[in-house]
């Protein structure tokens, strides 16, 4: 049983609604990610926050971190996946204030830790690799050439390549982690 993994899908989901009943965007705003006013705390708090206007962006993002993280985190352990996770979010948050640092909007959602765990998941099970590659493929194909709506291809690419290194360092290491799957 993926026990950080439903343990941070209903972190999510509380967050969601407690941002919900405490003004939706005026929450994003509090406690997102806003790169012309850093804080480390906003960094964090901002990976739980989710556009309060589209279940949409709350819902893809469950989605995709109960399939990949179950996957992940039934090989890195709890203790691993945490640790993988919050690494990617925080990479994804660094990297989305490098892009915009004089950026006056929030940024608010898990993609970024996300990604993370999609590159780990990619090289865990070689048959998702395609389609983690070619996702991660379109959101540097949008940074580079402009993608729709208000979406930081930065942190998404980001915390994508803090899984890489990951996968890396488990291989440089000898880890017999990405074998055993």
């Amino acid at each position: 049983m993926p026990l950080v993994t439903v343990a941070l899908v209903l972190a999510n989901l509380a967050a969601y609604l407690l941002e919900l009943a405490s003004g939706g965007s005026a929450a994003c705003q509090a406690y997102g990610l806003i790169p012309a006013h850093f804080t480390f705390n906003s960094l964090l708090t901002s990976l739980f926050l989710h556009d309060p206007s589209s279940l949409l962006h709350l819902g893809g993002n469950m989605a995709f971190l109960a399939i990949f993280g179950s996957i992940v985190e039934g090989s890195l352990g709890s203790i691993g996946f945490s640790v993988l996770y919050l690494a990617a979010g925080i990479a994804g948050g660094l990297c989305h204030v490098m892009v915009g640092p004089s950026s006056t909007d929030a940024l608010v959602g898990a993609s970024g830790a996300i990604f993370g765990v999609m590159a780990v998941a990619g090289a865990l099970r070689p048959r998702l690799l395609g389609f983690v590659v070619a996702f991660a493929g379109i959101n540097v194909w949008n940074a580079f050439f402009g993608g729709a709506g208000n979406v930081s291809f930065g942190c998404h690419i980001g915390g994508f390549l803090a899984g890489f290194l990951v996968v890396a360092l488990l291989r440089v290491t000898g880890s017999e982690v990405l074998e055993a799957a």
